[in-house]
């Protein structure tokens, strides 16, 4: 009796389903206008940067720019090596020149002897000569002479010639002059002479003639 009910059911709900379906075939209208557009979505996120792209063909040169300003000078430069030396110039062709006058014969060069002698100033030795400390005074007395014959008087110390007479600030000539009789008397005071040690005085003449003698200081 159960199984025929649920057999009955299953029938009448199938015959309900059919003539819904047919119902809402027949109520269908035609579609209507299409609504209005929704608003626009939100952005999306931002996509991952794509991979590089490959690198583009080079450019064509740009145009030459214009001439800058001119620099400053530089420093100069260091001087260069000595050139070459040139090469020899040629012989001179000129003619020789005539052969001079014979010169007028020359004074005689043998050297006249004079006598000189070396005094104490202080005292009467002849030579030897007191001295203190180093400073002495000596008389040179010499002959032989021409008359009016300038003398130049000096004495030889540490291997040097020093002038004992004075000259005239002109023209130099000595103011040690022999008189009539060619003799000459000049005093002079000595400093800084070794106690001992030989010294020689000459007196030249500029006549030719010329003397020598010696000297040493002895402690007083």
């Amino acid at each position: 009796m159960t199984g025929l009910l649920r057999g009955r059911l299953k029938v009448f709900l199938l015959i309900v389903t059919m003539f819904a379906l047919l119902a809402a075939v027949a109520c269908q209208g035609d579609r209507g206008p299409a609504g209005a557009a929704g608003a626009p979505g939100l952005p999306g996120n931002s996509g991952a940067p794509g991979n590089p792209g490959n690198p583009g063909e080079t450019g064509e040169p740009g145009s030459a720019g214009a001439p800058g300003a001119p620099g400053a000078a530089g420093a100069a430069g260091a001087p260069g090596e000595p050139g070459n030396p040139g090469a020899t110039g040629a012989d001179g062709s000129g003619a020789t020149g005539a052969t001079g006058s014979a010169g007028p014969a020359g004074a005689d060069g043998t050297t006249q002897i004079a006598g000189l002698t070396v005094l104490d100033a202080n005292g009467t030795s002849v030579g030897a000569i007191g001295s203190t400390g180093g400073a002495a005074s000596i008389t040179i007395v010499g002959g032989g002479f021409a008359k009016d014959e300038q003398i130049s008087v000096a004495v030889k110390k540490g291997g040097f010639d020093v002038l004992l007479s004075s000259s005239t600030s002109r023209t130099n000539d000595s103011t040690t002059i022999a008189n009539v009789n060619g003799a000459f008397l000049l005093t002079v005071d000595l400093d800084g002479y070794e106690i001992g040690v030989l010294y020689t005085v000459t007196a030249t003449g500029d006549q030719g003639n010329r003397g020598a003698s010696v000297f040493w200081l002895v402690e007083k």
